[in-house]
Parts: structure tokens; sequence; C-alpha cells
């Protein structure tokens, strides 16, 4: 067995070392039982109504953006090249983990949206349907794709940045593109605010998956 998966699951023995991600899944769970029904949870449809009805400069076009890099086909070649701009400054356990968490991350999500099979909110069905989307509303994928992709290259970051400032400055841009994607899907009417936290719930556990999986291969090296 390879050492750094033989020091990940050393880890595993240590039971309150793994409480975070017990709580995220215990979250994912109660969130996507709640899904099941395929209705809107309590207040999620106040909740949707005041954020579309947000009136900001530049909110528009800034959301409509960011939504828009998350979806697959612009979403697939960004990750490939930025694992391989990684593995090609040397960071190849970086380019590894982060190519692997990725793809893992988009074949889990879809699995979920099949199984719990909530519908989508009715305001967005028309813009998903231009776009020829017709998949289900739990997990949001944009959301969970943008958690894996954009927390892991804050994570990496905040690893390699040489000066404090850069490590704030980096590790911000990346959270605020988290936020603001999660944002983005409610205010275009396409996913239920409760879609956004389990998908935030679901990449924030994957992250932490698979970043003790590098710290381990990086203490093996």
């Amino acid at each position: 067995m390879p050492e750094p998966l033989r020091e990940f699951l050393r880890s595993a023995l240590r039971a309150r070392s793994w409480l975070p991600e017990l709580a995220l899944l215990a979250c994912v769970l109660v969130l996507g039982a709640a899904a099941l029904p395929g209705e809107p949870l309590p207040l999620e449809e106040s909740i949707g109504a005041a954020v579309q009805a947000w009136q900001l400069p530049l909110l528009d076009p800034v959301l409509h953006g960011v939504s828009a890099i998350g979806w697959f086909r612009y979403a697939a070649p960004t990750t490939v090249a930025v694992v391989g701009a990684l593995a090609l400054v040397g960071w190849r356990a970086q380019a590894v983990v982060l190519g692997t968490a990725s793809l893992t991350s988009h074949l889990f999500n879809q699995m979920l949206k099949g199984l719990i099979a909530r519908p989508r909110p009715p305001l967005g069905a028309e813009e998903l349907a231009a776009l020829g989307v017709d998949s289900f509303a739990f997990p949001s994928g944009h959301a969970q794709s943008f958690t894996i992709f954009y927390g892991f290259l804050a994570y990496v970051i905040w690893q390699q940045a040489p000066q404090a400032w850069l490590r704030w400055l980096g590790a911000a841009a990346m959270l605020t593109m988290i936020v603001l994607v999660g944002i983005s899907r409610i205010y275009l009417g396409v996913h239920w605010p409760s879609d956004v936290l389990g998908a935030y719930c679901i990449g924030v556990l994957w992250l932490l998956l698979w970043t003790r999986l590098l710290r381990a291969w990086q203490n093996r090296q």
C-alpha cells in the first residue's frame, strides 16, 4: 500500500480529528433528505425572491459572468489548464489532487442529482432550457465545483505564497468566487438556497478529505 494512503488511513483511526467531516456529512444527509420531496423548504421562496430583487450597480453582469464560467464547457478546460500549470511548476502532488478531486466531485454531484431528483425552481426553467440544461437541482453543481476548485487554489496559495499579504489577497480572491457563485445561482433563479448550501457542505467535505491525503503525501516526501 502506498505510504501516503497508509498515513491517511492511520489518521482515520483518530476519531476526534474527523469531527468536521462527520458534521458536514450529517448536514449533507439532512439537506438531501429535506430535498427529496421536491418542494422548497420553509423560507426558501422568500429568500430567493429577496436575492432576486437586489438592484445594485454592476451586480447583474457580475453574477451572470461568475455563473457562466461555472458551466462544464468552460470549467473543464480551465481545470485541465490549472492542473497542467501546477504540474509544470513542480507541484505535481497538488496537480494530481486537484484533478482527481474535481473529477470525483463532478461524478458524485451527478449521482446525487439523479438520486434526489429535485426539480429546479420555476423561475430559472426557461433560461436552463435555452442553455440545453435538464439536470436536477440538488446539489448545485456550480457551487460544489467552485468550492473545490477555488477552495483548493486558496489552500495552495496559503501554503506557497512567499509573503503574508499575498496569502491573504489570494485566498480572499478565491473565497470571493465561491461566495459569488452561490449567490448567483439563487439570483438567477436556477437553484433553491438549500441546493447551494448542500453543495457548499459537499465541497468543503471533499476539500478536507483530499487535503488530508495531500498532507500525508507531502509528509512522506
